[in-house]
């Protein structure tokens, strides 16, 4: 078969000549039957054409010519004008199609392509759909017998919805709030960058799963109701807050936004769910919980007994003797400290959380400010029946900090050690230093904190004994205070692998 570049034609024909000259002289059903067709094809905006493709010549239909908007008195070559106004991006695509149909890989030729308007301000789309109707002894195509039509409409509307789909994959992808298309059985179908974040997973991983499997278990039957409402048509969507499962067993907290997608006839097709991160809002809703329960109780506590000890003072003051009335104003004092000591983490909190903190950074000999912290600590001390001793390599180390800070840092270390130490036990004060590094290790004799839990004693509030009856007393401030300040001063506060039962500060030289 001879390779061609064109489909569609040079010279049109009249109906005599399809008609063909051997025609019988009683041709009037025939006629009326050819003159019905083209009618047909007229209205169908349907072009048909034939290729001689030995002669290289064409035959035509009438509604071609409509078609290429070619009037019946044009002269001209009508494969010219079709093939100049070809686009020229398509030229390749209608030869392939023809390499297609030629090598059989193809059952015809099939191809969709631009064709420039006759005026040559605007582009059209056709269809040609062609086959070879005779054929040689060597197998050679010897004609092409085709139709062509106008696709204009129809592919400008794929190209809308093509359109709209990659701007709506695209809005999706780059959303910030996690977005999902879901199946009816809860199977993730697809998944964007956020929704893949806050989840833990990969898009591919959660293609495997589905959103009933990382539900928490306490929050999957409240949404399971919700959904049953989608399906039945009650609610048009929902919304909730819940709970998700990383891989890591972390627990993230969503709130959810579910609509249901129906078809045309209203049948559901699919969820779009979008999830917004709640997570640090729930710790927040938390800690706040926290703060007004242990607030309650150590504020209530003090004011409760600095009160009671002012009033039995008030009673025994003039006829009691000497050592009662000291006794109370102990109890009074203790009392007040507690309340002083709440109310000064509080605010110290407040600083630090909020950035105002200011720093002012000196070359401060640490030797120095060590004793000055202790010996503020030594009621502290005391009180617990505690003692300090400072293991020392130098007399005096000169580091870059806010003296102030590392003073109210130790002071809370110191007083952390006296609490959790058995009476008569010892606290160490360990201090070393190379050219760049400053460690400070407070170790004390206590229970020692789990690996669990090593990171969890610098989150504020944090109370491993929740009971108003604990033991030791506290907001659960002073650690995440003193980490927070030491990070503000370049360092880093933590428990060391090699005191368990302690802290370590490790500084390093601006």
């Amino acid at each position: 078969m001879k390779k061609r570049t064109h489909i569609s034609s040079p010279e049109s024909c009249t109906t005599d000549q399809l008609k063909g000259r051997d025609a019988p002289v009683n041709m009037g059903t025939h006629a009326m039957t050819i003159e019905t067709m083209e009618t047909a094809l007229a209205v169908a905006r349907i072009a048909v054409f034939e290729l001689d493709l030995v002669a290289d010549t064409s035959n035509v239909s009438a509604s071609w010519r409509d078609l290429m908007d070619v009037d019946l008195s044009d002269s001209i070559d009508f494969q010219t004008e079709w093939r100049k106004r070809v686009h020229p991006d398509d030229e390749l695509l209608i030869e392939r199609a023809l390499t297609a149909y030629v090598s059989g890989e193809a059952p015809r030729v099939a191809v969709e392509y631009r064709l420039r308007t006759r005026d040559g301000m605007d582009w059209f789309w056709m269809r040609t759909d062609a086959e070879a109707t005779k054929w040689d002894a060597q197998g050679n195509a010897l004609n092409l017998v085709g139709t062509q039509r106008d696709i204009t409409d129809k592919k400008r509307a794929e190209i809308a919805l093509q359109g709209s789909e990659e701007q709506f994959r695209s809005l999706m992808h780059n959303a910030p709030i996690g977005t999902a298309l879901v199946s009816l059985e809860g199977k993730w179908l697809a998944t964007n960058a956020a929704m893949n974040a806050f989840l833990g997973y990969s898009e591919e991983e959660l293609r495997r799963t589905n959103f009933q499997s990382i539900t928490h278990e306490d929050d999957l039957e409240s949404e399971l109701f919700k959904v049953q409402k989608l399906l039945s048509g009650e609610i048009d969507s929902f919304e909730l807050g819940k709970r998700y499962v990383r891989p890591d067993g972390e627990i993230m907290w969503g709130h959810l936004c579910v609509v249901l997608v129906r078809s045309d006839d209203g049948q559901p097709l699919h969820y779009i769910s979008q999830i917004l991160d709640i997570t640090e809002t729930r710790k927040l809703d938390f800690l706040r919980n926290e703060f007004m329960s242990i607030i309650a109780h150590e504020l209530r506590t003090p004011m409760t007994i600095v009160a009671g000890a002012l009033d039995m003072l008030d009673v025994v003051c003039p006829n009691g003797s000497i050592e009662k009335v000291q006794q109370l104003v102990k109890i009074a004092k203790r009392g007040g400290d507690r309340l002083r000591t709440a109310l000064e983490d509080i605010l110290d909190f407040e600083h630090v959380s909020s950035g105002a903190l200011s720093l002012n950074l000196t070359e401060t000999n640490i030797i120095e400010t060590l004793g000055e912290a202790l010996l503020k600590s030594q009621p502290d001390m005391d009180q617990h029946k505690v003692s300090a001793r400072m293991i020392l390599q130098e007399s005096e180390i000169f580091w870059k900090c806010d003296p102030v800070l590392l003073d109210k840092t130790l002071r809370h270390l110191f007083s952390n050690a006296a609490k959790f130490s058995p009476e008569q036990s010892e606290v160490c004060i360990v201090v070393t230093r190379d050219t760049r590094h400053l460690n400070i290790r407070v170790k004390d004799a206590g229970p020692g904190i789990p690996d669990n839990l090593k990171e969890k004693i610098f989150e504020p509030f944090w109370q491993q004994d929740r009971s108003d009856t604990r033991e030791q007393q506290g907001i659960g401030l002073g650690l995440t205070i003193s980490r927070r300040a030491i990070r503000r001063m370049g360092g880093e506060l933590s428990i060391g692998d090699c005191c368990v039962n302690g802290l370590v500060w490790s500084h390093s030289r601006f």
